[in-house]
């Protein structure tokens, strides 16, 4: 059975990576995961309000979202990011290198122009196989119009691209109007993957102290659902390679995953949950299925099932929806 995926130009023993969260903290607990199969660890963000508060250049508006990411390690208070500066970062950085075999991705969450650049230049330095650029920007005012959104995520794409060697992927939030047109848009900026996808904290109001509060729910079946669908939709319509992430939980998600289109899989939640020796159990079961079905590789099935084998996609789509609404109350219960 050949096991082992191309992603980011990185050969990988297998699909199965560790996503972007707090989980790069642990050293122990990075290097057991390695130890039960997966293939590479992308750290938390380093998030450019963290270092550079005093740049002019950043935007006041992405203050209202930079907490709003799974990976973010803590609410970060205005004006307070010594704990988590460039140095800390480079050097966890480093000693996640020296502990594993396996590559270390970092990811960036930047906002000005500058910074982008700047900390893209700056990991590529300090050793990161591959970098993941945390793409964020609120559109929460009525005069900021998609195509400036899209338009700010392929400046920042194209100006890391000039910087840096590193191949990196874009990792984004579920809100595009045409997504496959702007993943085209963005492997010809520079990108050379994309995560599908980021997922955020969930604001609440505290009835008592009369204020929003922010929480964080634990990714689920429906939003690897959204991902799967989000990658045989977008398979084959551009270079990208792509990596699943968000509610993946069984061996038959990353099977699921790949069947898509998808080049890797990303995890946090289920080895927080269920242990760092999950991540074993999920590569067997992948491995087993591929052997009943005949699977000689998992290069061999990916895309197997996505929207580039449907002769009309846009039918496809809406016979989907159709047929399963007609079910009535058959959804419920």
């Amino acid at each position: 059975m050949q096991m082992s995926v191309n992603y980011l130009g990185l050969e990988l023993k297998n699909p199965l990576i560790v996503s972007a969260s707090p989980m790069s903290l642990h050293t122990d607990r990075c290097r057991a995961l390695e130890e039960h199969g997966v293939s590479a660890v992308v750290m938390h963000s380093l998030f450019e309000e963290q270092i550079n508060a005093e740049l002019h250049e950043i935007d006041h508006m992405l203050f209202h979202g930079k907490n709003a990411f799974s990976e973010a390690l803590d609410f970060f208070p205005e004006g307070q990011f010594e704990n988590y500066e460039t140095e800390n970062y480079v050097n966890r950085l480093r000693a996640l290198k020296s502990a594993l075999e396996i590559p270390v991705i970092a990811s960036l969450n930047g906002v000005s122009s500058g910074g982008w650049t700047r900390y893209a230049k700056m990991l590529e330095e300090a050793g990161a196989a591959a970098l993941e650029l945390n793409l964020y920007y609120p559109a929460d005012r009525a005069w900021i119009a998609p195509d400036q959104i899209e338009a700010h995520y392929l400046g920042a794409i194209a100006a890391v691209r000039k910087e840096t060697t590193l191949p990196f992927a874009v990792k984004l939030a579920p809100a595009f109007t045409a997504l496959p047109h702007f993943l085209k848009a963005a492997e010809e900026a520079g990108a050379a993957a994309a995560v599908l996808f980021n997922r955020f904290y969930h604001s609440d109001i505290d009835l008592e102290a009369l204020e929003w509060s922010r929480k964080l729910y634990k990714s689920s079946p429906a939003d690897f659902a959204a991902a799967l669908r989000a990658v045989a939709v977008c398979y084959g319509q551009s270079g990208l390679q792509f990596c699943t992430g968000g509610g993946v939980t069984e061996g038959t998600d990353i099977v699921k995953a790949v069947m898509a289109g998808a080049s890797t899989v990303a995890a946090a939640t289920v080895f927080y949950e269920r242990g760092e020796a999950h991540a074993a159990v999920m590569l067997e079961a992948a491995e087993r299925w591929m052997t009943e079905h005949e699977y000689e590789s998992f290069d061999q099935m990916r895309g197997a099932i996505s929207y580039a084998k449907a002769p009309n996609p846009s039918a496809l789509e809406r016979a989907n929806y159709v047929d399963l609404l007609r079910q009535g109350d058959e959804l419920w219960f």
